[in-house]
This record gives structure tokens, sequence and C-alpha cells, in this order.
């Protein structure tokens, strides 16, 4: 059984913070949580381990800046960003309006999303998104598993020739 991955709540309302701590913490997952998305992404953009981010869309900044900006900066700098694991949990944004972001962001945007207050417990929300994060990295690994034994029969045959 593979350890599970560490969770991260970002969200600007505490109370949403306190009930996701709870909530996670009863089923044993290890939460660390953020407040406001520019700490969460000083801290974030240098851990190197994979990690189940749950995360919230407005942050109500002056700014403008949300939940999608956080997305694209770990996209982009975080070492396993196209596969992290990275939940929209939200009571504003819609489903209609995260499948336009998945459309027209397609690399950059959450790999799920949930309606706070909705259907699906947040605890099975991060149990199905570390599911497909350990699915991703077990491809991964077999790929690249691949290309060394490929390498490595590419390097035995120029030394037989």
């Amino acid at each position: 059984m593979t350890e599970r991955l560490p969770v991260v709540v970002v969200d600007d309302k505490d109370d949403q913070l306190a009930g996701a701590v709870d909530l996670l913490e009863a089923e044993d997952w290890d939460v660390t949580t953020f407040d406001d998305i520019d700490e969460a992404a000083r801290v974030l953009v240098n851990r190197t381990d994979p990690f189940v981010m749950v995360l919230d869309h407005d942050f109500d900044r002056p700014d403008g800046r949300t939940g999608l900006d956080l997305t694209e900066l770990l996209r982009s700098a975080h070492p396993w960003g196209l596969v992290l694991p990275i939940c929209y949990w939200s009571g504003r944004i819609g489903g209609a309006e995260f499948l336009a972001v998945q459309r027209d962001r397609q690399l950059i945007s959450p790999s799920s999303y949930t309606y706070k207050g909705g259907d699906e417990s947040l605890v099975q929300v991060v149990e199905r998104a570390e599911k497909t994060f350990q699915d991703h990295r077990a491809t991964l690994e077999r790929q690249a598993l691949r290309r060394a034994l490929l390498s490595a029969d590419e390097d035995l045959l120029e030394e037989d020739l």
C-alpha cells in the first residue's frame, strides 16, 4: 500500500479551513492549511513532494487573483506540476464555469471541481484525487523504466558492434 499523500487546503474562510481539517484528519490525512494564496504560493512552489490540494476559487482580493492563479503557478513551477491533484472546492464558481476553464486553460486547470455543500464529501474528493495521482505516478515510473531499459539495450548493442 502506497503511503497517503499529504493534503493542502487553501481557503480564505477560517470556518471552511477548520471544517476541512476536521473531516480529513478524522480519516487520518496529514493536512496543512493556508488562508492566503500568496502565502500558499511561496511555500508550495518550494516543495518537491506531491500533495493533494483542495483549493477555493474566490479569495475576495482587491487584485482579483483567484485559485486559478495559484493553480497556474503550481502547474508550471512544481516538479509534479501537470499531474499534481488540484481539487477546486468552491461555493461560487459553478460546474459550467469550471468546464469552461478546463476548455480554455486546459493544461493549467484544476484536476476536479466540487461544489461546497454538494453531495460528494471532501474526503471522497481527496481519495479520488489521490488515486488518480497514484495511477499517473505509476504510469510515469513505468515509462521511465522502459526508457532506461531501451537506453541500456542500445548501449549494449553499440558495445557489441
